[in-house]
């Protein structure tokens, strides 16, 4: 049904639902399945002592999270590729959706931020606003 799967995680426990709800998918559909780690570097800090260690230890982890879901996801029967795009987040999953051709976007909701993000969270719900493809939310 779908081929090309665009899923955006951010190693919170909803990217585990994802991972989860994607192993499942994942073993009677055939197709490719692109992890993106959309981030943004802690810049607020930049003047502080230390901001260099920090920026290292920092993309350690966004790789870290793409090569588990990869890893992950190696028991299905989809081609699994992943990156960590640095960049704000919605923006990204929507650029990379296009430039792979993804034919759905897996995202997750999380916890609210404020009352506007009450539902589905900041992230999810600007992909929702502006993407011209499906895009299923798991909670």
């Amino acid at each position: 049904m779908f081929k090309t799967i665009l899923c955006a995680i951010d190693g919170s426990a909803a990217t585990e639902r994802l991972l989860l709800y994607l192993m499942h998918f994942g073993k009677t559909e055939h197709g490719l399945v692109h992890v993106v780690h959309a981030y943004q570097l802690p810049e607020h800090y930049a003047a502080n002592e230390g901001y260099d260690a920090l920026i290292a230890a920092y993309l350690h982890v966004t790789h870290s999270v793409v090569q588990d879901a990869r890893n992950y996801l190696q028991e299905t029967d989809m081609e699994v590729t992943g990156e960590a795009i640095q960049g704000e987040p919605a923006e990204i999953i929507l650029a990379e959706a296009g430039r792979i051709g993804a034919d759905l976007i897996l995202i997750g909701s999380r916890n609210p931020a404020n009352v506007a993000d009450l539902l589905l969270g900041s992230v999810t719900q600007r992909v929702l606003n502006a993407a011209r493809i499906p895009v299923l939310v798991i909670p």
